[in-house]
């Protein structure tokens, strides 16, 4: 069990992990009516704009606000969420259950895969039926 901490799996997760809590502490701390740091490079219609002040509204627990800011920011809130939970679970599971540990890995990219197309792939097609 010691040395599953330096295996790569658990690195990874825990840099994801760190990387998500700050992304969603970035969402916690920015007001969805204030500036923010991050500004979009790109003119024009896009199906992300008011992306960040709906996931600000949503830490907050503002779902109608929210929706009002971007229609998409619910699911991406949710794979942000759950992809966080998850890499501290699987993690668990993978220090403690050394003998399965390469059907986790497998579970681990299936589910974050399909989970990241869910959570994506309807802004991505609004975006394309936007420049049709």
């Amino acid at each position: 069990m010691r040395n599953a901490w330096r295996e790569p799996y658990i690195i990874c997760n825990l840099i994801f992990a760190v990387v998500l809590s700050a992304l969603l502490a970035y969402f916690g701390i920015f007001s969805s009516d204030g500036d923010y740091p991050v500004h979009a490079l790109v003119p024009g219609t896009l199906t992300s704009t008011g992306l960040q002040r709906a996931l600000s509204e949503l830490m907050r627990g503002n779902l109608d606000a929210a929706l009002q800011f971007n229609r998409y920011s619910v699911g991406i809130f949710v794979f942000f969420v759950l992809q966080l939970i998850m890499r501290l679970a699987f993690s668990a599971i993978y220090i403690f259950c050394t003998d399965k540990r390469r059907p986790l890995i497998l579970a681990d990219a299936i589910i974050s895969t399909l989970l990241f197309l869910c959570a994506f792939a309807p802004m991505a097609m609004g975006q394309i039926m936007l420049n049709c």
